[in-house]
């Protein structure tokens, strides 16, 4: 077990409240024990997979992964709400990326987008259909999770059950005009106009 994770059960023996321990684990001057407090450091310094510093930058490299895919949908002129607006019109559990006008991507309808700054194995791949893909796709429809860092090639195979997935962002994509004007993120179905095809050298020409 990780030093970090092993402290972690030892503080919580004595302090059973879980938003002290991590307080503690972020900042362990708060630990009365001095000992102890100087060994929670230096677990929280030198792991290289668990703990607060770790997570920090774990957090930074996912949000710089999510800039990058909205610059990449303002490239291309797709129009699209992030999970801040989404937050903000009340949805509790949304992707990163909801497209106002769907897309689609080697034949599979897109409606949403979900960015990933980590290797798809097939435990965090599982996981991730269990805590958020199957309730996106249930509200929103078929979507892209894009793994920025490669993944396993036998996890793409839900695609008939609407979950893509590349390891970067698609360059050649086909926009969905619909119908009629909505407010809030494009509902499934509902698609009447010819489609465009769209490339990235036909947007810088």
């Amino acid at each position: 077990m990780p030093r970090v994770c092993q402290n972690r059960v030892y503080i919580s023996r004595r302090l059973p409240s879980k938003p002290v321990l991590n307080s503690m684990l972020k900042e362990p001057s708060l630990i009365p024990d001095q000992t102890l407090a100087k060994h929670i450091y230096q677990c929280t310094i030198n792991d290289c997979c668990y703990g607060p510093l770790v997570d920090c930058i774990k957090h930074a490299i996912g949000q710089e992964h999510e800039v990058l895919l909205c610059d990449r949908l303002k490239e291309r002129n797709l129009s699209f709400l992030d999970e801040n607006q989404l937050r903000a019109m009340g949805y509790d559990k949304t992707p990163d990326i909801i497209l106002e006008v769907p897309i689609v991507v080697e034949g599979h309808i897109v409606h949403w987008i979900e960015s990933k700054a980590s290797f798809g194995d097939d435990q965090s791949h599982c996981t991730y259909l269990t805590e958020q893909f199957w309730s996106y796709c249930n509200r929103f429809g078929p979507g892209l999770v894009i793994y920025w860092y490669g993944f396993i090639g036998e996890l793409d195979c839900k695609r008939d059950r609407g979950i893509l997935l590349k390891e970067c962002f698609p360059t050649d994509i086909v926009t969905l005009c619909h119908g009629a004007r909505h407010e809030g993120p494009a509902p499934p179905g509902k698609i009447t106009t010819t489609p465009t095809t769209t490339t990235a050298e036909e947007e810088s020409s």
